[in-house]
This record gives structure tokens, sequence and C-alpha cells, in this order.
């Protein structure tokens, strides 16, 4: 399967958990997906990443967390994913238990554009589709 093909496949089942399809839960699904393929997690060593994330506890922004559990099987039930309010940004910190980790951030300027987009009425599932296809450099900052 190609990447792409994968991402959407993420979304897809990511909206099936949620509820509904947004660009917050498509950030989560991107930001999962991303740190997956960075510290190279596969089907075996899946069981052993964390996550905590920083983000606002409010809607759209919480929607990011949704979107994470959903691609990484990290979740709150599991206890390998731990949530701090924010009062502004969105990072999450993964790790591969004692090894490897990653810190990517949501890119200031997307969520201040799609706040103000969702704000005059944008189409949830249209700006959803945007950020499911902009470039990962564009979207996020990160460090290894």
């Amino acid at each position: 399967m190609t990447e792409s093909k994968q991402i959407l496949l993420l979304i897809e089942n990511a909206a099936k958990l949620h509820g509904h399809l947004g660009p917050f839960l498509v950030i989560g699904v991107r930001m999962g997906d991303l740190a997956k393929r960075c510290l190279e997690v596969d089907d075996k060593s899946s069981c052993r990443l964390e996550v905590r994330i920083q983000t606002p506890l409010s809607t759209p922004f919480s929607c990011v967390i949704d979107g994470i559990q959903a691609s990484t099987s990290c979740t709150v039930g599991n206890r390998k994913l731990k949530i701090k309010n924010s009062t502004k940004e969105i990072i999450a910190r993964f790790r591969l238990q004692n090894t490897k980790k990653i810190i990517i951030s949501v890119n200031p300027r997307i969520a201040e554009t799609l706040i103000s987009e969702m704000s005059k009425g944008a189409n949830a599932e249209q700006l959803a589709a945007k950020i499911a296809h902009m470039q990962e450099e564009q979207l996020f900052v990160f460090e290894k």
C-alpha cells in the first residue's frame, strides 16, 4: 500500500473512532504517522511506543488526541498516552521506551489559519483534506 493510501485509511479509521472528520483530527493522525516512521515503529515495537501531548483541552484542538490514538494505538486506556493542558501550542513527544524519541509541534500559523477559517464557516471536511495533503515540513516542526 502506498504511503498516501495508508494515511487516508488511517484518517478514515480515525474519523470512525472520533465520530466525524475535521482538520485537527487529521493533524493528530499525521503526527502519529510521522513519529512512527521516524522512530521506525513496526508491529513488533508498537507496544513500546509512548506519547505525551500538550494541547489546549478544548475543541477543536483536543481532536488531535483522538488522531494520535487512532494512528499509534497509544491510548489513555492503555496508559501509553499522557495528556497535559496547554494554553496555545500543540506539542507531542513520542518515545520508543528508553531508546529513540521525536518531538513534533504543530506550526502555530497553521493552527491559527484553521481556527480563523473555521470561525468563518469553512467546511471541516475540506479543511481536513487540505491538512491530509499538506507537506509535513509545512505542517510541523520536529526534532529527533
